[in-house]
C-alpha cells in the first residue's frame, strides 16, 4: 500500500548515501528521478545536491517494482526531501487506486496504527520502572490527507505530526497514473509543504 511506498523511501533517503559507497565498484549504477533539478541550484547535473540510490539490484515483490529514487539532504538544498517513483500492478495496484480515492483513510490507519502500538508498549512497560517506561512510549501522533490533482494524475497530500511538543511536521505527497492492470507512483517525503508539492508535481510531469 501507499504507506509502505512512504516507508520504503523514507529508509531508501537515510540510507542512500552509504548504498552509493558501498555499490561504487558495482555494475549498477543510480538511476536518477527525471524532473528533479532546480533551476536555482544549477543547470549542471554535477553541481546538483539530489544524490540517487541505484535500484537495479533491489529485490521487491515482483508486484511492486522501484523505478527511481533519490534524496537531497546538503545544505545547498532548498528543504530536505526524497522522492521514489515505483511501479505496481495486480493486487498491489488495485489497494493503491483505492487509497488515491479515499486518502482519508490512510490517515485514519496511521492514527490507529500508532494507537495500537501505544497501547502495546503501555502493556509491556508495567513491570519496568518508570523512566524506562516513559522512554519507551512512542509519541502521540495526527495525520491528516486532502487529495491532489495535477494535470492529468491523481493523488494526495499527507501530514503527519506528533500532537505533543514542537516536533517538526512530515509532509508527503503522492501522484499517480494507472496503466492498465498496472499503476505508474511518484512519492515525496519531506520538511516542508511547499517544497514537496513542487518536487512531485515536477516529478509527476516528467515520469509519470
Amino acid at each position: 500500500m501507499v504507506l509502505g511506498a512512504l516507508r520504503q523511501a523514507m529508509r531508501a533517503a537515510a540510507t542512500g548515501a552509504a548504498a552509493l559507497l558501498l555499490l561504487a565498484s558495482c555494475a549498477y549504477a543510480p538511476v536518477a528521478v527525471e524532473g528533479l533539478q532546480p533551476p536555482e541550484i544549477g543547470a549542471d547535473r554535477g553541481d546538483s545536491p539530489w544524490i540517487f540510490v541505484p535500484v537495479g539490484m533491489w529485490l521487491t515483490r515482483d508486484t511492486i517494482v522501484p523505478r527511481a529514487v533519490g534524496m537531497c539532504e546538503l545544505p545547498s538544498c532548498p528543504t530536505k526531501v526524497a522522492v521514489a517513483v515505483f511501479e505496481a500492478r495486480g493486487a498491489e495496484a488495485r489497494a493503491l487506486q483505492r487509497t488515491l480515492r479515499n486518502p482519508s483513510e490512510l490517515a485514519r490507519m496511521l492514527v490507529a496504527g500508532n494507537q495500537t502500538r501505544r497501547r502495546l508498549v503501555a502493556e509491556s512497560n508495567r513491570s519496568v520502572p518508570a523512566a524506562i517506561a516513559a522512554r519507551r512510549m512512542p509519541r502521540r501522533v495526527a495525520a491528516s490527507a486532502v487529495r491532489l490533482r495535477h494535470r492529468g494524475f491523481s493523488g494526495f497530500t499527507l501530514t503527519i505530526r506528533r500532537v505533543e511538543g514542537q516536533a517538526r511536521t512530515a509532509h508527503g505527497a503522492v501522484l499517480a497514473r494507472p496503466q492498465g492492470n498496472r499503476i505508474r507512483v511518484v512519492v515525496v517525503v519531506g520538511e516542508r509543504p511547499g517544497t514537496v508539492d513542487t518536487a512531485v508535481k515536477a516529478a509527476a510531469d516528467a515520469n509519470l
